[in-house]
C-alpha cells in the first residue's frame, strides 16, 4: 500500500465518477437532459468536481486506516459527529 499514490488516484477517480455521472450537464452552459434551456452552471462549477474528489479521498484513507489497523486506537471511544459545522450549501450537488 502506498498512500500517497492511493491518495492521488483516488481524487482523479471522484473527479472522473463526477464527470461521468454529470457528462450531459457538461457539455455547454446551457442546456441538459433536464431541457433545452436548463443552465448547468452548478455542474460544470470546478468545486464541485473538486468535492467529489475530496469525498472520494476521504472514503479511501478510511479504508486505509481500517486496514493498517490504526482506527480507534487511541483509547478515545468512539467518534461523535462534529457540531460546529455548516450543512452543506445551498443548491449543492450530491456527492
Amino acid at each position: 500500500m502506498n498512500i500517497d499514490t492511493d491518495t492521488q488516484w483516488s481524487y482523479w477517480e471522484g473527479i472522473k465518477k463526477f464527470e461521468s455521472k454529470y457528462h450531459d450537464y457538461l457539455q455547454g452552459q446551457i442546456g441538459n437532459p433536464e431541457g433545452p434551456t436548463k443552465p448547468n452552471k452548478k455542474y460544470y462549477d470546478p468545486r464541485e468536481s473538486m468535492r467529489a474528489g475530496e469525498v472520494n479521498t476521504v472514503e479511501r484513507l478510511d479504508q486505509c486506516f481500517a486496514d493498517l489497523k490504526c482506527t480507534n486506537i487511541l483509547g478515545l471511544g468512539e467518534v461523535s459527529e462534529p457540531s460546529n459545522v455548516l450543512e452543506p450549501r445551498r443548491g449543492g450537488l450530491p456527492v
